[in-house]
């Protein structure tokens, strides 16, 4: 993507205002798969409406499922899936290409084809096709060393009980949805608990995990021959994209930020539980849930922060946020340290290093060790180019940067930024002030 975003700041940047920030991206994506495993109508209110997820409703329309779509719902249209007439492109979608293929591993009578753009083909799929060939699956990866395309044909599998070698929330589902088509419990372990949006999901659906904690571990069991029943799902609003502008209400003068509709999972929270320990002038309210996952409001202040630090342990719980983390940490006053946080080297990019990069370019000094980040501050920040490397994270950084900067900053290729949250600017301009985004 060669398109670029000017930032122009005309005076000393500030920030103050309120947002709702779109739906959740990793929830609308599972109401869509499980709302075409389903019988019936599925009803998806407040859905996110962007790149991943039309990757995610296209893949399920070839499969077999209706879509029905109004401003602000979808519904899904269950009747069965059957073999799609070409390839599934999911785009930059890895969550939707994971999940999709535990539940069609584990659909008889499907024959798929997973691919995805260049940027999804390059990351690794033998996490999730090891355990699902252990099941009795017949999952194969058509590039060397586990890549997409991915050719799975659906059958019955066997149980299993698997622990996870790694956190990770999309493996954790695409098991979960397999053990809906398996003849035997499936047990799935997990040594720190990851995000659990499929889990809370499920019972929605007619489906309820047995979840078994204990001895450190949290163990989650599919009953056996269970089959999803249509649901209405509310998707809250997702933190991850609002967390541009938490960052932001931190390190900004003005009036703060207030974030209405957000979600308030406990296992999305761990950027904000680790600025609020730094230093972070930050208000938590719940104000209700929709269904089991919690909704509320975020209220942020201007703050002076100290060094922050981040343990491989709660990396799970905020590993979206690493990259704004990095560039909060380069304002804050003191050391600040990152850790455990190899898995960012196989997202949309290798993120550790284009997360060091993108702050170099900005003038703030950043060190990649022992799988994380390491750096000191404050550092003052200068106007630059860059580019986000075709990585929506990396995007929205680089927005921030050049903000904090101050200045006239150039982002090429910002339009990946649509992959997760296609109003970015719409609430840049909202919220900043002496600020011009062209």
């Amino acid at each position: 993507m060669n398109d670029a975003l000017k930032v122009s700041c005309t005076k000393s940047p500030e920030i103050a205002g309120e947002i709702t920030p779109p739906g959740d991206k990793s929830i609308t994506i599972r109401a869509l798969i499980l709302g075409a495993l389903a019988e019936g109508n599925t009803v998806i209110k407040n859905p996110l409406n962007s790149l991943d997820t039309r990757s995610a409703l296209l893949a399920v329309q070839l499969l077999g499922a209706g879509i029905y779509e109004r401003e602000h719902d979808w519904t899904v249209i269950g009747e069965g899936l059957r073999p799609p007439p070409g390839e599934l492109d999911l785009g930059n979608s890895g969550t939707a290409l994971r999940l999709l293929l535990g539940a069609l591993a584990a659909y008889p009578g499907v024959e798929a084809t997973l691919t995805g753009d260049e940027s999804l083909r390059s990351r690794p799929l033998e996490r999730v096709v090891d355990p699902l060939r252990e099941m009795g699956s017949d999952a194969v990866c058509l590039e060397e060393e586990g890549r997409a395309p991915v050719r799975v044909r659906g059958k019955r599998l066997s149980g299993i009980s698997y622990e996870l070698p790694i956190p990770s929330a999309q493996v954790k589902s695409a098991l979960l949805l397999a053990g809906l088509g398996a003849d035997g419990a499936v047990e799935i372990i997990e040594r720190t608990a990851s995000r659990d949006h499929t889990e809370r999901m499920l019972p929605e659906f007619g489906v309820a995990p047995k979840i078994v904690a204990g001895n450190g571990r949290r163990a989650l069991i599919v009953p056996v021959g269970m089959k999803p029943k249509a649901a209405e799902v509310t998707v809250p609003g997702d933190i991850s994209a609002a967390f541009s502008w938490i960052a932001l209400g931190w390190l900004l003068p003005g009036e703060g930020v207030t974030v209405r509709n957000v979600g308030l999972n406990p296992t999305r929270l761990g950027a904000l539980r680790v600025l609020e320990s730094a230093g972070a002038r930050t208000v938590v309210q719940q104000e209700g849930s929709y269904g089991s996952e919690p909704y509320g409001v975020i209220n942020v202040f201007p703050s002076r922060l100290k060094g922050l630090r981040v343990d491989a342990d709660e990396v799970p719980s905020l590993i979206d946020e690493i990259p704004l983390l990095a560039l909060v940490a380069t304002q804050a006053d003191g050391e600040s340290v990152i850790q455990g946080a190899s898995e960012l080297k196989v997202k949309e990019s290798d993120r550790l290093r284009t997360t060091a990069e993108t702050l170099a370019a900005f003038g703030a000094q950043v060190e990649i060790a022992d799988g994380g980040l390491k750096t000191s501050g404050p550092q003052q920040l200068h106007p630059a180019t860059v580019n986000c490397a075709g990585d929506h994270r990396i995007a929205l950084l680089a927005l921030a940067c050049a903000v904090l900067a101050g200045g006239e900053s150039e982002i090429t290729g910002f339009s990946c930024a649509d992959t997760s949250y296609p109003g970015a600017t719409v609430d840049a301009k909202a919220l900043l002030q002496g600020v011009e985004l062209i």
